[in-house]
């Protein structure tokens, strides 16, 4: 495949919600404990414990932000997951099946390691119906499961059209339109 296809992941309005929320806590808790630290709290442990605190808090925001997909790329043999830090890169000869995936199909999920709504849902899941799988999603509907020895789970802008150029990357630059 010569081209590459671009496809957005929009946010939908709970993720908005839930990521202005939590960003306005994690960055009010970070500006807090430092003033508080730095102005208020004696010399010592506990001053070195509030700014800890401060840190974490702060740390949690920017990897929740850089972690978080930001769209999907289909390119040069891979389809990617676009990411400010370690894009996820996924061979298309890897790739077993792509299909429409109903909610219901998530339902019973529990996160092993991600997140559930901050900048995104994604990282380690696992319910009964799909096993372990991985998910970069950024909304609650529009789903594309990708298998590949490791489910994936992404909510691209143009479901349909994401799936028909990710089949078309599949067969090759010589397959027919």
């Amino acid at each position: 495949m010569t081209h590459s296809a671009l496809f957005a992941a929009p946010w939908d309005q709970k993720l908005t919600f839930i990521t202005v929320a939590t960003s306005a806590l994690l960055l009010a808790g970070a500006v807090l404990a430092t003033w508080v630290a730095l102005t208020k709290a004696p010399a010592g442990a506990g001053r070195a414990v509030i700014l800890l605190g401060g840190v974490v808090a702060l740390t949690a925001f920017i990897l929740g932000f850089l972690l978080a997909p930001r769209g999907y790329t289909i390119a040069d043999g891979r389809l990617t997951i676009d990411r400010f830090v370690r894009p996820i890169e996924i061979p298309l000869g890897s790739i077993e099946s792509v299909e429409r995936l109903p909610a219901d199909r998530l339902a019973g999920s529990w996160r092993t390691l991600g997140s559930g709504g901050f900048f995104g849902y994604y990282g380690r899941f696992r319910n009964e119906t799909l096993g372990s799988y991985r998910m970069y999603a950024t909304r609650g509907d529009g789903y594309v499961l990708v298998r590949t020895t490791l489910p994936y789970v992404l909510t691209p802008d143009s479901p349909e059209r994401f799936i028909e150029t990710l089949e078309r990357g599949r067969r090759g630059p010589d397959a027919g339109d």
